[in-house]
Formats: structure tokens, sequence, C-alpha cells
């Protein structure tokens, strides 16, 4: 197997785009899955509704609770696991963060409202929304929402909003050979779409260039096996991957990739566990 490296291809916003290499698919598939199931973040599980006099029901309002993001980073390493916290209910504040709403307008209100997210007061500062324009419900004159929520750690494994992220991508790196001495005026317009090799054509005789990123290269492997079939050959490369993860905001991209490895590490130890306990035992 080649040598082991992890570097970071691009960082942008919530997404973060990874060239490993040496590593076996198992291993890496592994932390792709662990990111979307098993990374802790902080969303709301409980509401309690005092008043809503709105035209939406209590239960629709509660379902879009539970989507809204709320920032994480800080509340691992404040709140319990969910683990620890699954037999103790709210107000319990080593696991729950609560989130209060008092809204209402008068019936000499001329206009109604949105009710956003950011209308939420949360009792931790270190949680806030992730996108506070979040609209909850709109509040008519003469209508009231009264509430108390509350936010605990979860998975994705038990329910998507607790996953902190919404893409996780394993992918080869396609290594596309050429000889352009061989290369046909009909190969060049059927490989348009694609600048980077057409560049590398340009520059030099022959070669090999590895494509990185969100780039469809069926196209370009029809082009290999009919316009181009002696002047280019395309390969998927196994031992060179790539792994892409969008977050939803909830943890910064570089923390999910942290907190998969992690995770990953403590199940082999858990593992590595109970087989020395076995053999301990005798079985």
């Amino acid at each position: 197997m080649s040598e082991k490296s992890i570097k970071i291809l691009e960082i942008r916003g919530n997404s973060i785009s990874l060239i490993i290499e040496g590593f076996s698919v198992a291993y890496v598939n592994s932390i792709r899955r662990l990111i979307l199931t098993d990374v802790p973040t902080l969303a709301i599980d409980f509401a309690y509704f005092y008043d809503n006099s709105t035209d939406v029901y209590d239960e629709m309002i509660a379902h879009r609770l539970g989507l809204v993001i709320l920032r994480s980073d800080i509340a691992l390493e404040k709140y319990a696991l969910p683990e620890i916290c699954s037999q103790i209910e709210p107000p319990n504040p080593k696991c729950f963060v609560e989130l209060f709403l008092d809204y209402s307008l008068g019936d000499d209100t001329k206009t109604g409202v949105y009710v956003k997210v950011r209308d939420l007061k949360i009792s931790d500062p270190d949680v806030e929304p992730i996108y506070p324009d979040t609209p909850i419900t709109y509040i008519a004159p003469g209508q009231r929402l009264h509430l108390v929520a509350y936010a605990r750690l979860g998975r994705g494994r038990e329910h998507a909003k607790w996953s902190p992220a919404s893409i996780s991508i394993l992918k080869y790196t396609p290594i596309v050979y050429y000889d352009a001495s061989k290369v046909t005026r009909e190969c060049l317009d059927c490989i348009a779409g694609y600048p980077m090799l057409v560049n590398a054509l340009e520059s030099q005789a022959r070669g090999r260039i590895e494509i990185y990123g969100m780039i469809n290269t069926s196209g370009l492997r029809y082009c290999a096996e009919s316009l181009c079939k002696d002047s280019i050959r395309v390969e998927y490369s196994p031992n060179i991957l790539q792994l892409i993860v969008e977050g939803t905001g909830a943890l910064k991209p570089e923390r999910i990739i942290y907190e998969a490895t992690r995770v990953l590490e403590d199940k082999i130890k858990s593992l590595r566990a109970q087989i020395d306990k076995l053999e301990a035992d005798g079985k």
C-alpha cells in the first residue's frame, strides 16, 4: 500500500474536501458513514406549548423547531452525550439548553409579522441559531405564541436533525492518461467540457492528470471509449480517495472530520476490550 497522507483540498464555508492516500476504502468509508450517523450535535427535542392561537398546529411548529440548526462546537464540551441523558428529562442543565418564546400582537395591530428563529431566547449564550432569519410561523393581529423548548445532544442515527452534514461523499480519484500526439479534432470537441485536460494536452505531449472535486467524469469516460480511444485512458484509483463533506453549519467542517475519527477510534477500543474480555474468559 502506498504511503499514507491526508491533504485538505479545499475548505469553503461549511464544506471541506480531502485527498486521502494509502488508507483502505473500508476505513475511509467508515469515517464517511460516522459523519452522518454518530457525530453529535445540538437540536431541539422537546417543545411545550402554553398558548398558540396562530393558524399553525403545535405539532407543525414543534417539527419546525426541531429542524433549527444550532451552533454546537462549544456545546460538545459543555453538555452530556445522549447515552448519558437518555433517562433524564428537561430542564436538567447538564443535558438541555432552554429556548423560550412569547410573542403576541394586540388586536389594534394593523398587520401581522413572521416570528423567526432569532426571536427565541436561549439560556446558553454559546448556543445560537446558524440561520436566525428562518421563519417559525406567522402571527396575525390578536394572536399569541408562547412556548418553551429544550435542545440536547443527539446523533444522526437517531434522527437526521442531529446529523452535522447534509452530504458526505467518498469517491475514487479519476486519473486520465493522455497522448497529445494522437488527439484528433473530434476528440478535442468531445472533451471540451474538461478544460483541465484540454490545457494539459496543450502543455505537454504525454502525461497524466488527477481530477479532484465534484466533477462528473462519465462524459469523459465516454469520450475515452469512443472518439478519444487511442489518445486518452481514464482510470479510477482506489488508493487516492476523495472525501467531500458539506456541513449544515452546526459544526465547522474540520471539526466534523475530527469528531468522526474520534468516534471510530472509540468504537475500535471498545471492540478490542470486548475481544480481550472474551479471550480472558476462555470463550
